[in-house]
C-alpha cells in the first residue's frame, strides 16, 4: 500500500480546498492574456459511472482541462472525493494498482460520495489496463468517474477497449474523447469575444445549429447564413492569419498576443515531447524525421508509400506505413485515401494525401528539419507570406476541420479519419481536395484559396449533386454549389 501522505503531494486540496488555486496549470490559465475552455468540457459528465479516455496531442491542454474540472468540482464535493495522479514515474501496472487501491480504501472511509479519479498520462504505464481491470473488479465502477489522459491515440483507446463491461457502457456515454487544438471558430470566440457575439447571434455557438447550417449551405440556402457574416470578413481574415501561425496552441497564442512573437522554446517543447513519446514507442527519431520531411516536401500531393521510402532512403515501404500510423496516432498526421467516384467508395490501396493537420505542428516540424538553428517564428511568418504557403496551410486546416465535422455527424468510438474524408485524383487530371462523409451525404470541398474564381473551378465538384468551393474571399452561389470564404466556412464547423 502507498502512504496517503505521499498521494497528498499531488492532491493538496485534501488538506485545504483552496490549494487548487496554487496549482501551476490553474495559475497559468488564470494569468493568461487569452483563455480557452474547450467545448469538449461539457461532454465529460463527471456525475456518471463511466471511464473516459481523454486523448490529444502534446501541449493542447489536457492537464489544464483536468485541473479546471477539479477546481469546479471542489466547489461541490468533499475534497477527499477527488483524486489526481500523474503517471510519469510509474513503471508497472502493479504500482498503479497499489496507488488506486490505497486511495480508494482511504477515500471510502471518508465518505460514500461519488469519486472523481483523474490519471494523467496513464498510457506511459505499460499494461496500465490490467491495473484498472483489477480495481474496477474489486471496487466496482459504481459511484466513480475516471478520466484517463494520454498523448497516444492507439495506446489509450485500445487499452480501454480491453476493459469490456468495466468502462460504463450502460451509461450510454462514448468513452473516447479527443481534445484537439481549438477549431478556428473557437479561436475567434477566444481571441475576440465581441466579434464572436455576432456569430453567436446566428445560433452558430450551438452544435446542432452548426450542422444544420452547414447542410443548408450546400443545399442552396447559403445567403441567410453567410450574408450577415460578410461584413466581418476583414476581422475574420486577420484572425485566420494568426491561426495559420499558432494553430490554436495556447502557449503560442498567448505569446503572439502579448509579445507579437513566439519563442523557439515553445516549438522545441512540443518537439521534445513528441520525440519523447516516439522513443517510448521504441521508434527512431531519425526515421520519423525522414518521413515528416517527405510529408512537408510533397505538400499534400498524393504519394505512394514506396515512393516515400525511396525518396528518403528507407529500405522498406512497410516501415513508412508503420511510422505514418504512429504519426497519425500521435495526432501529427492526417492520412487521406483516394475516392472512387464511380463506386462511391474509398480506394485504400491508393496513393495517400498526407498532411500535418495543425499549422503550429507544421511550423515546428518544418523549422526543426529545414531551419534548426534559425528563428522558427520568423520562418513560419515567411512561409505564410507566400501565396503558395498560405494556400497550402489553408487546405490543411480545411481538411482537418472536415474530419472533425465528419465525426460530428456520426460520433462514435470507432470513428476513423482515414475512412471519413478522402480526395479525388483521376487519370484525366481531375482533382478534388476533399470528399467528406457527413452522415449519409458525400460532400466535395475544393479549396481555391486565391483572389479570383472562375467557372472552371467548379468543374470537378459539379459531378456531385452538392459541393463547396472554399475560397479566399469570394462568395457566390451556382445552384447547389456554393463558393464561400474559408474563414467563414470554418465557422460552421
Amino acid at each position: 500500500m502507498v502512504e496517503i501522505a505521499e498521494l497528498a503531494k499531488q492532491n493538496p486540496w485534501w488538506a485545504d480546498a483552496i490549494a487548487i488555486e496554487s496549482d501551476e496549470k490553474v495559475k497559468d490559465f488564470d494569468t493568461a492574456a487569452v483563455k480557452w475552455v474547450p467545448r469538449l468540457k461539457k461532454y465529460l459528465h463527471v456525475d456518471k459511472d463511466v471511464l473516459y479516455s481523454l486523448r490529444g496531442p502534446r501541449q493542447v491542454g489536457k492537464t489544464t482541462l483536468a485541473k479546471l474540472i477539479i477546481r469546479e468540482e471542489l466547489k461541490k464535493r468533499t475534497p477527499s472525493d477527488i483524486f489526481y495522479f500523474t503517471c510519469d514515474l510509474i513503471t508497472s501496472p502493479h504500482a498503479l494498482e497499489d496507488i488506486l487501491e490505497s486511495y480508494l480504501v482511504w477515500a471510502e472511509r471518508q465518505s460514500n460520495n461519488r469519486k472523481l479519479i483523474v490519471l494523467d498520462e496513464v498510457s506511459r504505464v505499460k499494461e496500465w489496463e490490467f491495473a484498472l481491470k483489477h480495481i474496477i473488479d474489486v471496487f466496482s465502477l459504481k459511484g466513480k468517474t475516471f478520466i484517463l489522459t494520454g498523448s497516444s491515440s492507439w495506446d489509450l483507446k485500445h487499452g480501454i477497449e480491453r476493459l469490456p463491461g468495466r468502462k460504463g457502457e450502460l451509461s450510454g456515454e462514448q468513452n473516447h474523447k479527443i481534445l484537439l487544438p481549438m477549431k478556428f471558430a473557437e479561436y475567434v470566440e477566444t481571441r475576440n469575444p465581441g466579434l464572436y457575439s455576432r456569430i453567436r447571434a446566428l445560433g452558430l455557438a450551438d452544435n446542432n445549429v452548426r450542422k444544420m447550417a452547414f447542410m443548408e449551405l450546400i443545399h442552396g440556402h447559403s445567403n441567410k447564413w453567410v450574408d450577415p457574416l460578410l461584413p466581418l470578413q476583414d476581422q475574420l481574415d486577420a484572425l485566420f492569419d494568426e491561426y495559420l501561425i499558432t494553430g490554436g496552441i495556447m502557449t503560442a497564442v498567448n505569446q503572439l498576443q502579448t509579445k507579437r512573437d513566439i519563442s523557439n522554446s515553445v516549438y522545441e517543447l512540443y518537439l521534445q515531447f513528441f520525440f519523447g513519446d516516439l522513443a517510448k514507442m521504441m521508434r527512431e527519431e531519425t526515421t520519423a524525421k525522414k518521413i515528416v520531411s517527405a510529408v512537408i516536401r510533397h505538400q499534400g500531393k498524393p504519394v505512394g508509400w514506396t515512393a516515400i521510402a525511396k525518396g528518403v532512403d528507407i529500405k522498406s515501404s512497410l516501415t513508412v506505413v508503420q511510422y505514418a500510423d504512429i504519426l497519425h496516432n500521435l495526432f501529427a498526421l492526417n492520412v487521406y485515401n483516394a475516392f472512387d467516384q464511380n463506386n462511391r467508395v474509398p480506394k485504400h490501396r491508393s496513393n495517400k494525401k498526407l498532411q500535418i493537420p495543425n499549422p503550429f505542428f507544421f511550423h515546428a516540424f518544418r523549422g526543426y528539419i529545414e531551419n534548426p538553428t534559425g528563428n522558427y517564428f520568423k520562418y513560419a511568418q515567411q512561409f505564410i507570406q507566400t501565396s503558395e504557403g498560405k494556400a497550402f496551410l489553408a487546405e490543411c486546416v480545411c481538411g482537418d476541420h472536415l474530419s472533425r465535422l465528419s465525426y460530428n455527424f456520426a460520433p462514435s468510438d470507432l470513428f476513423d479519419q482515414t475512412n471519413s474524408v478522402f480526395y479525388v485524383s483521376t487519370s484525366r487530371g481531375e482533382t478534388i481536395d476533399f470528399i467528406a462523409r457527413l452522415g449519409s451525404e458525400l460532400v466535395p470541398v475544393e479549396v481555391k484559396y486565391q483572389n479570383q474564381i472562375n467557372s472552371n473551378d467548379y468543374k470537378a465538384i459539379k459531378k456531385f449533386k452538392h459541393g463547396i468551393l472554399a475560397t479566399k474571399q469570394t462568395f457566390e452561389i451556382k445552384g447547389q454549389h456554393v463558393a464561400v470564404p474559408l474563414h467563414i466556412l470554418l465557422l460552421f464547423i
